[in-house]
């Protein structure tokens, strides 16, 4: 049996700073904690686990942080955590520097001609490359209400939720939905 596994929270965090073990008894406790918590996020660019991951490293920050002899509880200070780590992940990935990274699309290309950039050009990964962009597209031109389509639109050029939703006349929250819903229906199409 486990030492750590009956041991409280707080009583883990004391002993995380010295002892890996318990560092790691606390964040196999809360590794479903983090998934729960970081489920309706969405980073461009980046894949569910990339999302989990910062998740986790949100819950290494409050285990870092984190004094018993504070109000909270160590679970409720540790969602503080995870959840300020996810956003800033999000902020710094809609940033428009980044931009060019998430949303590339080579000016050299065509339809008729792929263009080359390795020696590893594959003619089947090019088919399958139109293929999902094509049924990409057509789940956008299909299954998109009209606010669906302005704000991925909006969304796609870098811009904020609270940009989207000021330029749209609508909240932050109602861009959030939307934007869920779309991933929703593109994973459902795709699957």
């Amino acid at each position: 049996m486990n030492p750590y596994q009956s041991l409280p929270d707080e009583t883990l965090t004391t002993l995380a700073e010295s002892d890996p073990a318990a560092a790691e008894a606390l964040l196999l406790r809360y590794k479903n904690f983090v998934k729960k918590i970081v489920r309706p996020y969405f980073i461009m660019g980046a894949d569910r686990e990339d999302i989990i991951q910062e998740g986790m490293i949100g819950l290494h920050k409050a285990m870092r942080e984190y004094r018993p002899d504070q109000a909270a509880t160590f679970a409720s200070f540790a969602a503080i955590c995870i959840k300020s780590q996810v956003m800033t992940a999000i902020k710094n990935a809609s940033r428009k520097k980044h931009g060019p990274l998430n949303t590339y699309i080579s000016i050299d290309s065509s339809e008729d001609v792929p263009h080359i950039t390795d020696n590893s050009h594959n003619p089947e990964k090019v088919i399958i490359s139109r293929e999902d962009k094509s049924t990409l597209e057509n789940i956008v031109n299909t299954s998109l209400s009209n606010l669906e389509s302005a704000i991925l639109t909006h969304f796609l050029t870098g811009l904020s939720y609270t940009e989207i939703a000021a330029k749209l006349g609508t909240t932050s929250k109602s861009v959030d939905n939307a934007l869920f819903r779309i991933r929703r229906k593109v994973i459902k199409q795709y699957s």
